[in-house]
């Protein structure tokens, strides 16, 4: 299976665009691995040190996600090499979205990620170039749907991109499906691993690398379901609390936070290198950050600590030291249960399918329903094609989106 997947991420992607935006110096690529089906999808980043390479493999990633999430196209991503605390960054965002508008228009579907605000940011700049939704180019290029049903398509995506989240949701705050959706994918799928084990969460600590939608979100839903979590990193801060905080203190955090940071707290301490974070006591670990945080130094810190089981919240959380290795992915998955990152964080993709099916309702309620019945499927298929319950996950559920889109 490894030397599949080798060759998988050796495969020139079908179309690479690279930009700079001459007013600010930034930098931007799009790459789209395949049109399979008609379409590629895949999210907009922005960070500082975006790089083609990173690009490439998230649209890799991408198109192994759909494999599981569905529809059957092709995987894509775009990203921007610029500061997103910068007060420009709207200014590069809006020349992006112009500079890729045919690609926007008939075979690339995009949407919210890294830095990027899917209500906010994306449908909005995307509807300033004349477009009906960031997924129109997946809707024209795949579904090809005609008249009113394309209409009623694009009515029903942005419906249920915004549907307000109230049973999943955090009192006191206005919630929508996009906001919460991808950090209850990563966590539910710790919960259905964990009950194939014929376990529950309750008492068990988990930490969580990561604070922004995704990152918050998983921690919020394990609380819910009796977990303790007992470390927490955004980009800036630390916070360690070995007792363990409940969905009570999770809720709390989320609410007097600044966006995608953790709030002032006394337990809180600015720590840029994580200096103790990777090596608080937990037997989970969620990675909902950047890309590339988990170094094979990081999981021996992880292994020390107790952790068992990796929830990739994040796209591509393991650091490889070129395009084609799989040296970190194997000493993972040799030694923990990795959940996926195209497995855990589907979320968002299986909304957008689920909106795109005929009779789909556009509420938080059903999309959620859509992506619990994808995970439990998805999960039943993995722990059928491992040989273990504890190792071997992440090869497993590799063979199975490969085998899916048809790789040699």
């Amino acid at each position: 299976m490894w030397s599949r997947y080798n060759a998988f991420l050796l495969q020139p992607p079908q179309l690479t665009v690279a930009w700079v935006d001459r007013p600010t110096e930034a930098r931007g690529w799009l790459v789209i691995n395949s049109l399979r089906g008609g379409a590629a999808g895949g999210g907009t980043r922005m960070r500082l040190g975006a790089n083609l390479r990173e690009v490439s493999y998230l649209a890799k990633t991408m198109e192994l996600k759909f494999a599981l999430a569905g529809p059957p196209i092709g995987g894509a991503k775009s990203a921007l090499d610029f500061d997103p605390g910068d007060p420009r960054k709207h200014e590069v965002l809006r020349r992006w979205y112009a500079a890729i508008e045919p690609y926007l228009r008939d075979r690339y579907g995009t949407g919210g990620d890294l830095n990027v605000d899917e209500v906010h940011e994306v449908i909005p700049m995307v509807r300033g170039l004349g477009l009906e939704h960031p997924q129109e180019g997946v809707v024209r290029g795949h579904l090809r749907p005609r008249g009113e049903r394309l209409r009623q398509v694009f009515n029903t995506l942005d419906r249920g991109v915004r549907a307000p989240v109230t049973e999943h949701g955090v009192r006191g705050l206005e919630l929508t499906v996009a906001d919460m959706i991808t950090g209850y994918g990563v966590a539910r799928t710790v919960i259905g691993y964990y009950q194939r084990l014929g376990r529950g969460l309750d008492g068990v600590r988990v930490s969580v690398e990561g604070f922004g939608n995704v990152g918050a979100a998983a921690a919020l839903y394990l609380a819910r379901e009796g977990a303790r979590i007992v470390a927490v990193a955004d980009a800036e801060k630390v916070l360690l609390e070995p007792r363990g905080m409940d969905a009570a203190e999770v809720e709390r955090l989320i609410r007097d936070g600044p966006d995608r940071l953790l709030p002032d707290d006394p337990r809180c301490r600015r720590d840029p290198t994580r200096h103790g974070f990777y090596d608080a006591r937990a037997e989970i670990f969620v990675c909902a950050a950047a890309s590339g945080t988990l170094t094979e130094a990081v999981l021996d810190r992880l292994a020390a600590a107790g952790v068992a089981v990796l929830g990739s919240g994040a796209n591509q959380p393991f650091r490889e030291r070129q395009l084609g290795s799989t040296r970190v992915h194997r000493a993972a998955d040799g030694r923990f249960a990795v959940l996926a990152d195209f497995l855990s964080n589907l979320g968002m993709a299986r909304t957008f399918s689920y909106l795109m099916e005929e009779h789909a309702r556009p509420d938080a309620a059903s999309v959620f329903e859509a992506v619990d019945c994808t995970l439990e499927r998805a999960l039943d298929a993995v722990m059928d094609r491992s040989t273990r319950e504890d190792r071997g996950l992440l090869a497993a559920v590799l063979g199975l989106a490969l085998d899916r889109i048809g790789a040699p």
